[in-house]
């Protein structure tokens, strides 16, 4: 009886010991056969854009070749299953971007994760806008932002003197025609030599009898040029438009009054006293002056820890304006604004650094999603290829039953 016992526990041992091992084989082959998550991944836009044309054609590549407009590296985790243009346009404007889709496939046992930041889509070429799954784990939708499309600024048209009748008070005031978003210079001529230049104003106007001094033959030029160092980046200034010459005898010269004391070729206030600086008003504007005389200009400024922009005047901005590819938004006192926005009946989101926030966005525990203009989205909503439903204040369905649709704990609706 006692063999039997000894018998009976070694055969227990054995399939105990068999059984385990074949735990750990099942346990082995499932970690083998695991797919791993993609954690970041890179894209290259190699696009020329030119105002007035169309949008170019987008074929893909990789990271080195000459031709392909969308590159990624060469790697054995995901390849370019398809890019194209979020919207059709027949003529690009300059100074606009354009939104594109890339679409990637995962290779071999790699997957995507649900979505991807800022910090896990590396760019050149352009910029980020969002990145998520599209009908499975193995395929991932990355939206992205061109550059801005560059071009050369219009000539001006129309250039003439407003008058040549020395009798008229608009006598000596060079005149043109608008150029959108430009600022100018202008050069008088007297008998086909310069004699005095304006650089980067605003207006389309400018007083130069004041510098008509000597009898002659007198004319000026004009161009478009950037209004801003941010526009230089992608504006290129015109060709030079040409005035008709008008004859000026010596009866008729100017005798200097007014020079330096007309208004200032950058449109900033002409203020004589050294002591006046901080906020200055002018004619319903406010500017902010430098000890030294300068003024804060073309950039933001902090004053007072509140942050302000200032055009390439000195003006200080107010209401909606782009910044190198970003739009911020300014309130009625010109201070930055943060959080969220109301605005003509659309409320937005503007990030910690002022930046207007498109794609999802996260707040609290809450999820939102920002179309392409920045407005909240509300309603049933198709991100990326999938439905979602967002409340009438903005946020995200999940786990719950709508209208008889149910949307699952990403948010997501399958269909039956």
């Amino acid at each position: 009886m006692m063999k039997k016992r000894i018998i009976g526990n070694r055969a227990k041992q054995i399939l105990a010991l068999a059984l385990s091992t074949a735990m750990l084989s099942t346990l082995s082959l499932q970690t083998a056969f695991a797919a791993s998550y993609i954690g970041s991944v890179s894209v290259t836009l190699d696009l020329d854009l030119v105002a007035g044309e169309g949008l170019p054609s987008l074929t893909t590549g990789y990271t080195g070749e000459t031709g392909p407009e969308v590159k990624i590296p060469n790697n054995s985790r995901y390849e370019i299953e398809k890019v194209e243009w979020s919207k059709d346009v027949d003529e690009m404007e300059m100074g606009k971007t354009y939104n594109l889709k890339v679409t990637l496939d995962a290779q071999g046992d790699y997957e995507f994760k649900n979505t991807y930041s800022s910090s896990k889509v590396n760019v050149k070429g352009g910029t980020f806008v969002s990145a998520r799954q599209g009908e499975s784990s193995d395929e991932l939708i990355v939206t992205l932002k061109t550059r801005k499309v560059e071009g050369v600024l219009d000539i001006p048209s129309d250039v003439d003197w407003q008058s040549t009748n020395s009798k008229n008070n608009k006598f000596g005031y060079a005149t043109w025609d608008k150029v959108e978003d430009a600022a100018y210079d202008v050069d008088l001529y007297r008998d086909g030599k310069v004699v005095q230049r304006v650089d980067s104003i605003k207006k389309t106007s400018y007083n130069f009898y004041p510098y008509m001094t000597k009898e002659g033959d007198y004319s000026f030029r004009v161009r478009a040029v950037p209004s801003s160092t941010s526009m230089e980046d992608y504006a290129t200034k015109s060709d030079w438009a040409y005035s008709d010459e008008f004859y000026l005898d010596e009866d008729d010269v100017s005798d200097g009054t007014g020079q330096g004391q007309e208004e200032t070729a950058d449109n900033t206030p002409n203020i004589s006293n050294p002591e006046q600086v901080g906020w200055i008003a002018s004619s319903g504007r406010w500017f902010f002056r430098y000890p030294d005389g300068t003024y804060l200009r073309d950039s933001w400024g902090k004053i007072g820890g509140v942050w302000y922009l200032f055009d390439s005047n000195g003006e200080m901005l107010t209401g909606w304006h782009n910044r190198n590819g970003h739009y911020y938004y300014m309130n009625g006192s010109g201070a930055m604004h943060t959080g969220w926005l109301l605005d003509q009946n659309v409320w937005y989101y503007l990030n910690p650094d002022g930046s207007m926030q498109t794609g999802w966005l996260t707040v609290g525990n809450q999820t939102y999603y920002m179309d392409e203009s920045g407005a909240m989205v509300t309603g049933w909503k198709e991100v990326g290829g999938q439905f979602y439903y967002f409340y009438p204040d903005g946020h995200k369905a999940v786990n719950e039953v709508i209208s008889g649709f149910y949307v699952d704990y990403n948010g997501i609706w399958h269909r039956p």
